[in-house]
């Protein structure tokens, strides 16, 4: 068995039922709204379910993940659009590259995936290093009061997937609130199954923090943001409440 946070099964089959439009119009726009500069760096650029389209939309950009697997059908992806992007293979808190950057993005809640808040402050002072002066890092994360989306503690769930290889892949889910709600867990056993027969299987350990906006804040404030401009996810200027995520727009000086 194969232990993994983002496998090879679980790459082959991220964007099945995924619609991003709305949090890629939304970060388009931002880019825009900041300048339009380049060059862009999407960190857990993943698959470039998001990267793509600020290439498509003229923008030079490189991507970095810490799984080789999601970067290999990235990688897929460019070569079959004809788009050229440097793609890095690095955990974001040991991110070395060899430029700065203008923007820099992680959308959809997955810097929330580095749940250890240390490790989280580290990649925000790695972030923070890879930016040019006056360059912008956006990204987004969901508060506590988001817990209550996710499946209740000791709860277990299944899904059944059919990918696009004909394979069919399923999925036993377990989760788990830990730290008082501000982590979720939910360990899943992904079993893939070709003509009836068990071929392969993975393990999927997720795990997200939760965050307070003032807690964030000030993890932004300490790390040296000079600039840090609050709003919710996806709809600028408009403050987030409740369960709405939170986009924070941060300024190197």
């Amino acid at each position: 068995m194969k232990h993994s946070f983002y496998g090879k099964v679980y790459a082959q089959g991220y964007e099945i039922g995924t619609d991003a439009s709305a949090t890629v119009g939304f970060y388009l726009e931002q880019w825009k709204r900041l300048g339009g500069k380049s060059p862009v760096l999407e960190p857990m650029c993943g698959t470039g379910l998001n990267l793509i389209p600020f290439l498509e939309a003229g923008a030079v950009c490189d991507g970095l993940d810490a799984s080789e697997h999601m970067l290999e059908v990235c990688r897929k992806k460019l070569h079959e659009l004809n788009l050229t992007c440097n793609l890095y293979h690095q955990n974001l808190e040991a991110m070395e590259l060899r430029q700065r950057y203008a923007f820099i993005m992680i959308p959809d809640g997955s810097f929330g995936h580095i749940s250890d808040k240390a490790v989280a402050a580290q990649c925000l002072k790695r972030l923070q290093a890879h930016l040019l002066p006056d360059g912008w890092l956006v990204f987004d994360v969901r508060p506590p009061a988001f817990m209550s989306v996710f499946g209740e503690h000791g709860a277990v769930d299944h899904e059944l997937t059919d990918y696009p290889d004909g394979s069919t892949v399923f999925t036993t889910g377990f989760w788990q609130h830990l730290e008082d709600g501000k982590v979720i867990r939910k360990w899943n056993k992904m079993e893939r199954f070709v003509d009836e027969r068990l071929v392969e299987t993975e393990v999927f350990d997720y795990y997200e923090r939760l965050y307070e906006l003032v807690e964030l804040q000030s993890i932004l404030t300490t790390t040296g943001f000079e600039e840090i401009h609050v709003t919710k996810a996806y709809e600028f200027n408009k403050p987030p409440e409740g369960k709405d995520g939170i986009v924070f727009c941060c300024r190197h000086a």
